[in-house]
Formats: C-alpha cells, structure tokens, sequence
C-alpha cells in the first residue's frame, strides 16, 4: 500500500477480502471478493457476476479491472468504522476544523 495515497484509495484497500460492486464506465457491473487493490484502482476480484448492460448475467472465477474504467464502487457499509475515518477525525481535531 503507498504511502502517499489519498482517501479513496485507503479505504478501497481497507476494502480487501469484501465483497464490493463495481459499475464501470460502459455500464457493467461486476460484484465479488475483492482480492487487490492499488494506488491506480486497478483491482482483482474473485467469485464475480458480471451484469452487462443488457442485464445479461454472467459468472467468473477472476476479473482484473482498471481503475481508469471504474465509474463507481460500492464498498460494505462496515467500512464506515474503517481505520481511515479515524485517522482523519484526529487530525480534524487538531486543527481546530470539524
């Protein structure tokens, strides 16, 4: 994990080993274990359905998705108490802001 990544990117790798949905660019959607993540959002998902955009479903083991691609994640409502957020009111606090 860099160390100079932003928020989003923090949290999409707090995100590894949930299941998430992906809606890409040209409308698909892909839902499964998220396996990795990087600083590009490039991600590895396993145990995927894919959603075309013509609502046809489709299974696959793997996907590898570019994170250029990606117009949306949906990541697990857990996450709200994600280590990130924490770090974040800290500094909040601070500084006087929030």
């Amino acid at each position: 994990m860099g160390g100079d990544a932003g928020i989003p990117v923090k949290l999409l790798y707090e995100a590894e080993g949930m299941k998430v949905t992906i809606e890409m660019k040209n409308g698909e959607i892909y839902r499964g274990m998220l396996i990795t993540a990087e600083d590009t959002m490039n991600m590895t998902l396993s145990d995927v359905v894919r959603t075309a955009r013509n609502g046809q479903v489709s299974k696959c083991p793997s996907v590898y998705l570019r994170g250029g691609s990606v117009r949306f994640i949906a990541l697990p409502d857990l996450l709200k108490n994600a280590p990130v957020f924490k770090k974040i009111i800290t500094l909040k606090k601070k500084s006087g802001s929030g």
